[in-house]
């Protein structure tokens, strides 16, 4: 059976970061919340399998926290900054919590729908100098990222097709 990759752009750490720097003590939901996220990925399994094809899910790539605060607080007053930390708990790994929730909700999620799922984020996690692996925004694969993503991919589509019946 022929196989379909989903890899969808989306994930939890985007928000409307004006917004929140304008007023940290409001509700403000990402842009696509988990629900919302997870119900895509069920339509695009569910339009592979109506295809006649297998699905393939792959897990979100690392982020560094720190780059990207930088990043979407860029051109943002001291105050403006300290608005969206505020709204953080005053940690800046909650970000990267947020993004970890929305990757294991696709481990669950493939789990759940018996498809496999290519991990890309654990040898992302164990390279030496993961942040050698993102750009300056710290969620932009580099270069050297994609390598090990496309290494990764490769390696696991190959032993698919070779377990292929």
């Amino acid at each position: 059976m022929d196989k379909t990759i989903i890899i969808t752009p989306a994930n939890g750490v985007q928000y409307d970061w004006k917004a929140i720097a304008a007023n940290p003590s409001g509700l403000h939901e990402p842009k696509t919340n988990l629900v919302a996220y997870k119900a895509l990925y069920i339509n695009k399994i569910a339009q592979a399998r109506a295809c006649g094809q297998e699905p393939v899910l792959v897990s979100l790539p690392i982020m560094d926290e720190n780059r990207f605060f930088a990043s979407i607080t860029c051109g943002m007053t001291m105050q403006e900054r300290r608005n969206i930390l505020y709204w953080l708990g005053g940690n800046l790994s909650r970000l990267r919590n947020i993004h970890e929730l929305y990757n294991l909700c696709l481990f669950r999620l493939a789990a759940l729908q018996c498809v496999h799922i290519i991990d890309i984020t654990s040898p992302m996690l164990a390279s030496a100098h993961y942040e050698q692996l993102l750009e300056q925004d710290g969620v932009t694969l580099s270069a050297q990222g994609q390598a090990i993503v496309d290494n990764e991919l490769s390696t696991l589509l190959s032993r698919f097709s070779l377990l292929a019946s």
